[in-house]
């Protein structure tokens, strides 16, 4: 069975992950105003670092206020309940931000989501309790 992406244009496997991961998009686009054609889906880091083999579920691009494409606005890591471990996404975001710096990180298991922003002061990521609106 599949479903329809309509970022990526095309059909994709109908798995629990997917699920999740077409709910995070339209609550993206719907509650939080980011563009269509600044998320990327399944994004491969070696678009940045050659070697690296790992992709993120999705990447909100920040390049209206001049960011290069290691620097998103958003990063979103999403995994279908019973799959992943709050410990497991860890480990897996750590990697990711060995290559990335969002200003901002999404993290949903099953329906239990939680944000994080960049402090610069502290040189960490903080929790908070929601995403603000994309920048216009």
């Amino acid at each position: 069975m599949t479903c329809y992406d309509p970022i990526r244009q095309k059909s994709v496997a109908s798995t629990p992950e997917e699920a999740v991961r077409q709910q995070v998009i339209c609550f993206l686009k719907e509650s939080l105003g980011v563009p269509p054609h600044l998320m990327e889906i399944e994004f491969s880091l070696s678009k940045i670092k050659k070697a690296s083999k790992d992709r993120v579920d999705i990447l909100v691009h920040d390049f209206r206020r001049g960011a290069d494409i290691s620097k998103p606005w958003l990063l979103v890591e999403c995994k279908a309940e019973g799959q992943y471990t709050w410990q497991e996404l860890e480990i897996q975001l750590n990697r990711y931000l060995k290559v990335l710096k969002p200003s901002f990180i999404m993290l949903g298991l099953g329906v239990e989501v939680r944000f994080f922003a960049f402090s610069e002061m502290k040189n960490t990521f903080l929790p908070i309790s929601e995403l603000p609106k994309y920048p216009k």
